[in-house]
């Protein structure tokens, strides 16, 4: 079967549509705004609360020697 599929021939790619084309120009800056915006005011402030609340918990115990209680964890 895969000696068959060998020689079978395969057209070539099909050239861009212009409505295709003008559609890309115009969708792709879009998207790639929509994406930073995203990363910028959600993905970043939820990164920095992570990282924040992780320092504060290290600065707890260098001071303290424990770590800071998590509330009602009962995974421990």
């Amino acid at each position: 079967m895969l000696e068959k599929l060998a020689n079978v021939p395969v057209p070539p790619v099909p050239e861009a549509k212009p409505f295709d084309a003008g559609m890309r120009r115009k969708l792709h800056p879009r998207l790639l705004a929509a994406h930073i915006v995203e990363f910028a005011f959600e993905a970043m402030p939820m990164a920095l609360l992570c990282m924040i609340e992780s320092m504060c918990a290290a600065i707890q115990f260098t001071i303290t020697g424990s770590w800071p209680d998590r509330g009602n964890d009962s995974s421990r």
